[in-house]
């Protein structure tokens, strides 16, 4: 006997609602976008133990730090014992007395080490730079998350040459994730950091009106397999179709 009609309301409700406030059914769909661009990246980097920086520049709620946690969400699972997160934000780490230290605080805390609240400026940058050399010894990639990266791009931008400056060595191996609502956030970098930027960037751009009903359409759309009746999963999108043509 299959299911009452009822039923089968307040199935196909629930799973959309289930898609609705999960990102991976949205940003997981296409293989050119820009979560699988990203993952690749950063898997390269953890897999060929190269170092990289990457940009992800667009509006604000266009996307760019939800499929950055995804992607990271999915490489923790995949790496678990390759990856260190560093996370940073410029509206509370731009100067970089604040950005070096809190950087010397996560790496105690994800290395089991005693943290110094008293560590000059000197002592915490050539103590980032002894762990990044220690890591990569280690096969351990050392993930750099810059939110606002545009904030960090003020003054005499020590904190990204240093990173960037560090990663040149053929012991590191680090990733630096910058996130910017700004799309000229690599112009604000001055030449000594801006010629050790790998230069990648992806674009997270708001997407069109007919882009939009089209992802629309693909979230409203039932499945045509055995969760539900055949006729009733046929009808149910046909009447999404009409209502977005």
């Amino acid at each position: 006997m299959g299911m009452e009609p009822e039923n089968h309301k307040m199935k196909a409700l629930n799973l959309l609602r289930n898609r609705i406030c999960d990102p991976k059914f949205i940003f997981k769909d296409s293989p050119e976008g820009n979560y699988s661009k990203l993952k690749f990246m950063i898997s390269s980097s953890v897999t060929e133990a190269c170092n990289n920086s990457i940009l992800l520049l667009g509006p604000r709620g266009s996307g760019k730090v939800a499929v950055l946690e995804l992607v990271i969400e999915d490489l923790l699972l995949q790496y678990p014992d390759s990856i260190s997160l560093i996370r940073l934000n410029g509206l509370l780490h731009s100067d970089d007395i604040s950005a070096f230290k809190e950087i010397a605080r996560q790496l105690c805390m994800e290395h089991q080490l005693l943290f110094s609240k008293a560590a000059s400026f000197d002592d915490n940058s050539q103590f980032m730079v002894a762990v990044l050399k220690e890591c990569g010894l280690a096969h351990k990639t050392v993930v750099f998350i810059l939110d606002e990266f545009d904030l960090f791009a003020q003054g005499k931008q020590r904190l990204l040459y240093s990173l960037l400056d560090a990663m040149q060595s053929v012991t590191s191996q680090a990733v630096v994730l910058g996130i910017s609502c700004r799309l000229d956030a690599d112009q604000l970098l001055e030449k000594r950091v801006r010629s050790r930027f790998s230069h990648r960037k992806l674009l997270f751009l708001p997407p069109s009106m007919e882009d939009s009903q089209r992802l629309l359409v693909h979230m409203l759309t039932l499945p045509i397999d055995s969760s539900f009746p055949h006729d009733y999963a046929v009808e149910f999108n046909r009447k999404i179709q009409e209502c977005h043509p």
